[in-house]
């Protein structure tokens, strides 16, 4: 569903911010944040991550790291550079899923601990939202290759 920027109540200020081209690119940057962060980290750490991932009971924990690393960078790499944002955001999302299903099966724990793995899945589903954003964002602006500008 698309609004009319003419009825948007938005004030001039507030709408000047988030048209900035600065905000896009901000913007981009932190959500994929977790995941670059994480991608680079694992790149420099390999024995940890293929530990980590084994810990999770993947059959092919080197399969998976690899996977990992192209999901992480090249689906933040998508998002941050504005060129197959769509698939860059499905892809984390997805990954997301799949991790927080593993890693945060809050219904298997009792007292504070589910209590604390059910906050951390919850925060997963909205970056997986956040990323249903991005495609969307991608999707409405996929006839042009520069950020939105302001309006007047």
């Amino acid at each position: 569903m698309q609004t009319n920027a003419n009825h948007d109540n938005t004030p001039a200020w507030v709408a000047t911010i988030l048209g900035a081209p600065a905000t896009w690119w901000i913007a981009r940057i932190a959500l994929t944040l977790p995941y670059w962060w994480s991608g680079i980290d694992k790149a420099l750490h390999p024995q940890a991550a293929v530990a980590e991932i084994a810990a999770l009971g993947m059959p092919t924990p080197l399969l998976a790291y690899a996977a990992t690393l192209i999901v992480q960078l090249g689906g933040s790499l998508a998002i941050i550079s504005n060129r197959y944002a769509w698939l860059g955001a499905g892809a984390l999302a997805v990954f997301t899923l799949v991790v927080t299903a593993l890693a945060h099966a809050f219904w298997n724990l009792q007292g504070a601990a589910r209590f604390a793995e059910m906050n951390t899945f919850l925060e997963h589903i909205a970056l997986i939202a956040g990323f249903v954003f991005a495609a969307m964002y991608a999707h409405t602006h996929s006839h042009s290759t520069t950020l939105p500008a302001t309006r007047d």
